[in-house]
């Protein structure tokens, strides 16, 4: 196989070092932990009742779209910490007030509301105006009103630490905005903050996501912005991190690994997010040959697992087979080297910390370290990859009196694997991401690639009846504005967009029976595509487009289109 120049509930991990000697996990981790290190602990409970609180809503009142996976968002967060700690409450739809965020009742019997907890999540719509006040979209009219505003909130002054708007335009960093800016007035002890620069995709892994990484001893914000680019690499997540000096918040943005339980002073804000430039042109061809093909097993065996550590100088333990692969496996070498496995087999190596400099590595320079590391760790040995897209990890921030401009810290190019000459498309595989600081140092690697074992000529799944496939893509009225049919511009080939119209058509009655149908579609540039969906065990051939609904009301949401090519 070659590198390519262009286009023809988890189970628990084991840690293990060179020797075999070093502790096994016994269990997944808790993310709770009982101090900082050096730090003085306010007087606050933080105890195992009072860690966690939850809100998501799908089932928005008259007037705002509904959405469709917020629950599973926040069940996948939830569902892990539960197994440490009892949250305090998780309030659904039309349980979810504006009260639970404002400062009067956010900590309404000492158990619920956006203060009541160390880590408080909310999963829903949210928008940003041109001042850089946050909107939230509640799920009851408490009070005469549907919705709160981070200039309404003041969190932190109690028990909260850690908040996760899991939310569109959440976090705005770009373009005149950033989150000083937003929430200093809304923060009065938090620790750190996440959420998005852009509209976000409507999706129920980030809550699950950002768990799997984190266990891969990735740090909090890492975590939290690699989850969300295994759904999409066309959003931006950011996270930002508070502390006394600048020194204090950016030790916290990229070394935080637990939710802690003391305030953080807000004299200085640093944040961080990712944001990408492509490097290719995207497929747009159906190909006349393979419609699916069968994928080499996720977890490898004992032995493949010895062979590809060895390229990283790291040795499998002896005893690694008695302790089991499928949970997933942290292996630690010499030099601080780290390979973490996750469960759906997945590689994770990280090779060194970026080195703190002001010099600034060009893309092309990246590019070729990147291909460097391809090629020395034999990375495209058994797939061929061909290069997918920069990607940069930005970081910059500011106290009330001054700005310190955004830098890259760290430069990731990706490499997509190509099946029979067409790429995978998923955003979640199919992927080596090479890591690459601004000495020019590969500093990680991530390898999400499956071996293929048998390219079909037919699809892995039957196509549905004829009659049924007529019916899924039989064309509605238009009732959006923009570019094309139903405000999707046309990618000017035809067979491209008449694949995506049902998933379109689909997802259009889906927001119109929730009684809001919404007055734009626009297609997400560079995100319309023909390729490989991983799906288990397969390969599957497909059509995939990411589309931003505008519900109005300065509320939108993006969904990703995907439609199985059949003939």
């Amino acid at each position: 196989m070659t590198l390519l120049s262009t286009l023809s509930k988890d189970a628990p991990a084991t840690v293990l070092a060179p020797d075999g000697g070093t502790a096994q996990r016994s269990g997944p981790a808790d993310p709770a932990a009982e101090s900082a290190p050096g730090a003085v602990e306010a007087a606050t409970r933080g105890t195992a009742q009072d860690m966690y609180f939850f809100a998501s809503i799908e089932d928005f009142p008259p007037g705002i779209g509904d959405l469709g996976l917020t629950h599973d968002d926040a069940q996948g967060f939830h569902d892990y910490v539960k197994q440490f700690n009892t949250p305090n409450g998780w309030f659904r739809d039309g349980q979810v007030g504006q009260w639970m965020y404002e400062e009067t009742y956010d900590n309404y019997l000492d158990d619920y509301g956006f203060d009541a907890a160390r880590v408080v999540y909310h999963s829903g719509h949210g928008g940003m105006d041109d001042n850089g006040v946050f909107w939230l979209p509640v799920g009851n009219d408490w009070g005469g009103d549907v919705w709160t505003s981070s200039n309404d909130m003041r969190l932190g002054n109690e028990y909260a630490r850690y908040v996760f708007w899991s939310t569109c335009l959440s976090l705005r960093v770009k373009n005149g905005h950033s989150p000083i800016r937003t929430w200093s007035a809304a923060n009065l002890g938090l620790r750190m903050i996440f959420g998005y620069e852009t509209v976000s995709v409507d999706n129920g892994d980030y809550g699950k996501f950002f768990f799997q990484e984190w266990n891969k001893h990735h740090k909090l914000s890492t975590a939290f912005l690699d989850a969300s680019w295994r759904i999409s690499n066309a959003q931006e997540p950011s996270v930002v991190a508070c502390g006394a000096t600048q020194a204090e918040a950016t030790d916290r943005l990229f070394n935080e690994d637990a939710f802690y339980a003391a305030p953080a002073s807000t004299a200085w804000w640093w944040w961080r997010w990712y944001d990408a430039a492509r490097a290719r042109a995207r497929n747009l061809r159906i190909p006349g040959g393979g419609r699916s093909a069968k994928l080499a097993p996720t977890m490898p065996s004992h032995e493949g697992l010895a062979a590809w550590a060895e390229r990283f100088e790291v040795a499998v333990p002896r005893d690694a087979r008695e302790r089991g692969l499928h949970g997933g496996v942290l292996l630690r070498g010499d030099g601080g080297t780290r390979i973490a496995i996750g469960p759906d087999g997945s590689r994770d190596v990280r090779l060194a910390d970026p080195a703190d400099t002001d010099r600034q590595l060009g893309s092309e320079q990246a590019v070729r370290a990147a291909r460097r590391a391809v090629d020395q760790y034999r990375l495209a040995e058994n797939v061929d990859l061909i290069l997918d897209t920069v990607r940069y990890d930005r970081h910059a921030g500011g106290s009330a009196d001054e700005r310190v401009d955004a830098k890259v810290r760290e430069t990731m190019v990706s490499f997509v694997q190509v099946v029979d000459g067409v790429p995978v498309v998923s955003a979640d595989g199919g992927r080596v991401q090479v890591r690459i600081d601004n000495e020019g140092t590969v500093t990680g690697i991530a390898d999400s690639t499956r071996q293929i074992r048998d390219l079909r000529d037919q699809p892995a799944v039957p196509p549905p009846p004829a009659d049924a496939r007529s019916s899924r893509t039989r064309r509605a009225p238009s009732r959006t504005s923009g570019g094309g049919e139903n405000g999707v511009a046309a990618t000017g080939d035809a067979e491209v967009d008449a694949a995506l119209d049902g998933a379109l058509q689909r997802r259009l009655h889906r927001a119109a029976a929730g009684g809001r149908f919404p007055s734009a579609v626009r297609a997400v540039p560079n995100t319309t595509e023909v390729g490989y969906a991983l799906r288990d065990g397969d390969a599957v051939l497909v059509a995939r487009r990411e589309v931003e609904l505008d519900f109005g009301s300065g509320l939108a949401k993006r969904y990703v289109l995907e439609e199985q090519i059949d003939s």
